[in-house]
C-alpha cells in the first residue's frame, strides 16, 4: 500500500547496501518524491537515483514521511524565546547621567 504523495518529502530510514550500490541515498537525509516505480512502487527521487533501479527507484520501505508535527512543535517552543532576543532594551539616559568629556591635555 503507498501512502506516499509526488512532491511530498521523505526521510531515509535505512541506507545499507547488499550487494548493489544505492547511487548516493543517505540515511537521516531529506529527499522530495519525483514519481513512483509502476512496478513495483518504489520511490523515484529527485534528489538521488538509484542505480540499481530501471526506473533510478528506491524501495518504499527505506523511507518514512517527514513529521512536520514534531517541527512545528519545536518552532512552537522556541517561538516566546525568538521574541524575547528580538526586543530591542529601552534604555533612557537622563541629562544628569551623562557622562562628563574630560580634557586630556589638562590631566598631565
Amino acid at each position: 500500500m503507498n501512502n506516499f504523495e509526488i512532491g511530498e518529502k521523505v526521510v531515509c530510514t535505512n541506507d545499507s547496501k547488499r550487494w548493489f550500490k544505492l547511487g548516493g541515498l543517505k540515511k537521516g537525509e531529506i529527499y522530495t518524491i519525483a514519481g513512483f516505480n509502476p512496478y513495483d512502487g518504489g520511490l523515484i527521487l529527485k534528489e538521488v537515483k538509484s542505480p540499481r533501479s530501471g526506473y533510478n527507484a528506491y524501495r518504499m520501505d527505506r523511507f518514512r514521511k517527514v513529521d512536520y508535527s514534531f517541527a512545528d512543535s519545536i518552532i512552537e517552543l522556541i517561538q516566546p524565546v525568538r521574541k524575547m532576543v528580538a526586543q530591542k532594551p529601552k534604555i533612557k539616559i537622563s541629562n544628569k547621567s551623562k557622562m562628563n568629556s574630560f580634557d586630556f591635555l589638562s590631566l598631565n
